[in-house]
């Protein structure tokens, strides 16, 4: 049986690029966990940031599996991609953007999760390759608690 828990996350990512400045980002949302026993489970969200040329606003739906001791990512929306994080494993794949597709692939440094019905988090260390250049090193650090739940008071009572 599958169950449907709204969550708050709390989500900081960083890229680190070579002779550049670390591009950290940060934010809160919300989102629905979902699991069918204590070995699977499903984190999804939306995720919106805005194109430093255009100044428009790009959403992207996230969707986190946790199974087999491996973390993939789709992500849905104006860039779109899968990828799958297992520590000391590469996953090669394409990025799809607005301006075109480019190969892509990813070795996982350390991928770690623990999750429960109320709370868990999700951290992450990859190399990121694009078009078979290296582009960056990157982490990300999720955390999710369930939101308070207010029960409905039943019909007829």
């Amino acid at each position: 049986m599958k169950h449907n828990t709204p969550v708050f996350i709390n989500l900081l990512a960083i890229a680190r690029y070579e002779q550049m400045p670390d591009y950290p980002i940060q934010f809160m949302t919300v989102g629905n966990l979902s699991y069918t026993n204590k070995d699977e489970a499903q984190l999804d969200y939306a995720e919106s940031q805005q194109d430093e040329e255009t100044g428009e606003i790009l959403t992207s739906d996230i969707s986190l599996s946790l199974r087999n001791g491996k973390i993939t990512m789709e992500r849905k929306g104006d860039f779109s991609n899968t990828m799958v994080f297992a520590k000391g494993q590469r996953f090669e794949g394409v990025y799809h953007t607005p301006y075109g597709e480019m190969d892509m692939a990813v070795f996982t440094k350390e991928a770690a999760c623990k999750f429960g019905k109320t709370e868990g988090n999700i951290h992450l260390k990859y190399q990121l390759n694009i078009q078979g250049n290296y582009t960056s090193t990157n982490e990300l650090h999720l955390e999710y608690k369930a939101g308070k739940q207010h029960a409905e008071p039943e019909k007829g009572q």
